[in-house]
């Protein structure tokens, strides 16, 4: 799912090195997941940390998977909160900091990197790492994973298998030291392998077959990892209880005894069931991105309750079909500019999260989350303004009917706008963008469906001349960008094609530097903000509601219910 391959970034420098224990830079990329984070009420201040007790967490954000083999996409890797729940077992080289959402180094204390070929990252893994049997982690288990995910690769997403392909072999030069060596550049190599396997536990094992309805050693069937808790059950159809691993090599154990991540299935993303589960006292953490504001209100009521929330990473949008299917006006970039200039945005972010936060941010990047500390205000330029849009309209030849509405070479410009039929909020937002565009001349059509056409055959057909849906953004995720915007690409739905933003990025793929990829992705960026084949909105916000008795809890702008949850306490009361 990679973009069309352009010429070779230029070398940033013949090595790089992240500190031993260090700060490593998150490596930037298109939409990157930035983070906020805010301590939980009461936080620990100055008390002192209690051990014991179970916390159950919930929301719509939690999906059962088929098992907890977050490489397979039987298993739901293709759902977020896979690999969040492995990862409570399995840690990974790096783990992404929920103070700034920069990867850190985790099971290793620093690595090194190549610019040049042959490209290569040297790994160096902490002395005291070890697995839950009180085996050492070394060299062997990331040898190990690497020998495993590459035998199921017809079992994986086929974005997955195209970015494993990426890496070449993977050796052992001594212990604790461990070199990978990659096909070429490639900037988001910190998220490879994001959960450590334990050979000792999987040799002579089928990847595809273990955890099935758990992490265990298959030879001693006991629990097995490498992070602060353990799976101890599965109850199908409802939730997965986690226990504290008494051998956490980290600076604590996890202070609870027992984590229970409860499904939210099959209710509904923006179901009341959601609320009803705190007021009922059934969940002690809910995180959700798909919580209304009413909703949000709702929980802010209940007794005990505090909910926090922050622009997240649902990232919300209108793409306009420029290809065969959409309007043939919309070919023309002027007529774009219009609709852009036609949208008060801000006034969009505000109406549909007054009850939020009344000073919420619209977008004004394509490429970057608005609290990213890359983020450039490229978009800026499109300020609500009607007059504008009909000034470019008339400029392109378009004229106004008796009704109002432009007709540009005979036809009259009214555009089907497709959006998801179940969801309140986007009928909100799309009847709000229907009125608003009016007063700039252009006439909005809605179509409403569900998912399974929306998705299957609407979008990915071309069959739209504006889409209202969210993309799902990840650190590290700068190929993704050449498979949203890059000539040709499986999920350029828009049909757009600009050799230059796909050359840039395509480029930023490969630069390993977070800095200097942030400018080539910002270019890029300006460029459709010129060209405008999608429109940005704004973030969707993340909540997450807790009982105050639950203390060191934080919020995140990622869809990862169980950050931090090592350092969460309970105090007295109830």
């Amino acid at each position: 799912m990679l973009g069309a391959r352009s010429a070779p970034a230029r070398a940033d420098s013949a090595r790089a090195k992240i500190p031993r224990g260090g700060h490593c830079a998150a490596a930037a990329a298109a939409i990157v997941v930035s983070l906020l984070a805010v301590p939980g009420a009461g936080g620990a201040g100055a008390q002192t940390p209690k051990r014991g007790g179970t916390v159950v967490v919930g929301g719509a954000a939690l999906r059962e998977p088929g098992c907890l083999n977050a490489y397979l996409e039987r298993c739901g890797s293709n759902l977020p909160n896979v690999g969040s729940l492995m990862g409570l077992a399995l840690r990974g080289p790096f783990r992404i900091d929920p103070a700034d959402n920069a990867y850190r180094p985790d099971l290793i204390s620093g690595a090194e990197y190549t610019t040049t070929p042959p490209y290569t990252v040297t790994y160096h893994i902490r002395p005291e790492a070890r697995w839950s049997d009180g085996v050492a982690i070394t060299a062997r288990d990331f040898v190990f994973t690497h020998a495993a995910v590459r035998s199921v690769t017809q079992e994986l997403l086929e974005a997955d298998a195209e970015t494993y392909a990426i890496v070449r072999r993977v050796t052992a030069v001594d212990a604790k030291t461990v070199r990978m060596v990659l096909r070429s550049r490639y900037s988001g190599w910190r998220g490879l392998f994001p959960h450590i396997l334990p050979s000792h536990a999987l040799q002579g094992e089928s990847f595809s077959r273990v955890w099935s309805n758990g992490i265990r050693n298959p030879k001693t069937g006991r629990p097995i990892g490498s992070g602060p808790f353990l799976v101890e059950s599965w109850q199908r159809g409802r939730t997965v209880t986690f226990v504290r691993n008494p051998r956490y090599w980290k600076s604590h154990p996890a202070y609870l005894d027992r984590l229970v991540a409860r499904f939210c299935e099959p209710c509904a993303a923006i179901s009341d069931e959601q609320v009803e589960w705190m007021r009922a006292g059934e969940v002690d953490v809910l995180h959700s991105s798909q919580l209304s504001g009413t909703q949000v209100q709702e929980l802010r009521s209940v007794p005990g309750v505090r909910a926090l929330a922050v622009p997240g990473a649902n990232w919300e949008h209108l793409d306009i079909r420029i290809g065969d299917g959409g309007h043939p006006s919309l070919k023309r970039k002027r007529v774009r500019q219009a609709l852009a200039y036609g949208i008060d945005r801000a006034a969009l972010a505000r109406a549909l999260h007054v009850q939020i936060d009344p000073r919420y941010p619209r977008s004004d990047n394509a490429l970057f989350l608005t609290y990213s500390t890359h983020y450039q205000p490229n978009w800026r330029r499109y300020r609500y303004s009607p007059s504008n849009a009909r000034r470019l309209l008339e400029q392109e030849g378009c004229r106004k009917a008796a009704d109002g509405i432009y007709e540009c070479d005979g036809r009259r410009l009214s555009l089907r706008l497709a959006t998801l039929g179940g969801s309140a909020r986007r009928r909100q937002t799309l009847e709000l963008i229907q009125g608003q565009l009016r007063q700039a001349g252009i006439e909005i059509v809605p179509v409403y469906a569900p998912p399974n056409v929306l998705f299957t055959q609407i979008v990915p057909g071309g069959d739209f001349d504006l889409a209202l849906f969210s993309w799902l953004t990840s650190p590290g995720s700068a190929g993704t960008m050449v498979v949203l915007y890059g000539c040709g690409a499986v999920q350029n739905f828009s049909g757009y094609c600009q050799r230059l933003v796909t050359r840039d990025l395509d480029q930023a793929q490969r630069i390993l530097d977070p800095t200097r990829q942030a400018e080539v992705l910002n270019r890029a960026d300006a460029q459709l903000a010129r060209d405008v084949p999608v429109i940005p909105l704004f973030e969707n916000p993340t909540v997450v509601a807790y009982r105050t008795r639950v203390r060191n809890v934080g919020i995140t702008a990622q869809l990862d219910p169980f950050v931090g949850a090592e350092d969460w306490w309970l105090a007295a009361g109830r």
